[in-house]
């Protein structure tokens, strides 16, 4: 890496949901130290009418994407196409650990879930969806030290959702709020201690049931878009009112947290090399 050129991380950052706070690589290796933060929508938006090659990324040591459910998903498609615009032109740019997140009113049975080809030229692409076209890379969270702790289970079940869907929907989970419940607003320290309250998690989130798996905890998930579809430690989907006819189907994987660090630093040496740093 040339003395004064930067490494990028694009992300959501103008959130108030932990999982995608907590899905930056930069947050989690110390050769990204000194990389620098941008919300992907804001950096998109206020570059709109910029040149490519006038955009302040395009000489760049390296941009990296993610993490968060960012692929496949309208919101974020503009960003996608400025990225894959800015990579013709010479950006070297680095997928880390996102997924797919079709969304669209209806029966979520019936949501796509297959990653279209990105068709960027010098990137590396890795995915936190299995069995996608491309390589396998959990969501980086896994890394943190939170993951290490024990924590005692208080709770036969409890509820960790969308604080959208509290807001907005709260009909669809009236029936789950008898248990204990927490939204995907809380901290991260907070969010992980309450996951690992339960022997058995009951989420409509992604990072909900991520870092259950990651606690080695049981859990059944409620999609609202695709983003669940393809976790590489597969747990129940289901609508809300069905929870208990599913939880039988819920293990736990004592493995999950092994395998998705393995692949997550495997993932962060060839950034490394790619971006020379």
């Amino acid at each position: 890496m040339t003395p004064g050129e930067t490494i990028y991380n694009l992300h959501r950052r103008t959130t108030e949901n932990i999982g995608d706070l907590r899905s930056a690589p930069l947050r989690y290796f110390p050769f990204l130290s000194q990389a620098k933060s941008l919300d992907l929508v804001e950096w998109e938006k206020a570059n709109r009418e910029t040149p490519i090659e006038e955009d302040p990324l395009r000489h760049t040591a390296g941009v990296i994407v993610g993490g968060g459910g960012l692929l496949e998903i309208d919101f974020f498609t503009p960003a996608i196409d400025r990225l894959r615009r800015l990579n013709a032109a010479g950006a070297k740019v680095a997928f880390w650990g996102v997924g797919h997140n079709e969304w669209r009113i209806g029966d979520w049975r019936k949501l796509k879930h297959t990653i279209k080809p990105l068709d960027f030229e010098d990137a590396l692409i890795g995915i936190r969806d299995f069995g996608q076209a491309y390589r396998w890379t959990p969501c980086v969270s896994c890394m943190s030290r939170h993951f290490d702790r024990t924590f005692e289970i208080e709770h036969e079940v409890v509820a960790y959702l969308h604080s959208a869907t509290l807001e907005r929907w709260p009909h669809t989970v009236s029936h789950l709020t008898s248990f204990p419940t927490l939204s995907n607003k809380a901290s991260f320290e907070e969010a992980i201690a309450f996951l690992g309250s339960g022997a058995l998690i009951l989420t409509d989130s992604y990072h909900g049931a991520y870092w259950g798996t990651l606690l080695g905890r049981k859990v059944v998930a409620f999609p609202s878009s695709s983003k669940l579809y393809d976790m590489r430690h597969a747990v129940p989907l289901c609508s809300p009112a069905d929870w208990k006819r599913y939880a039988r189907l819920a293990v736990a994987y004592p493995e999950a947290l092994e395998d998705c660090r393995a692949a997550t630093q495997a993932f962060a040496d060839d950034v490394k090399a790619f971006f020379k740093t």
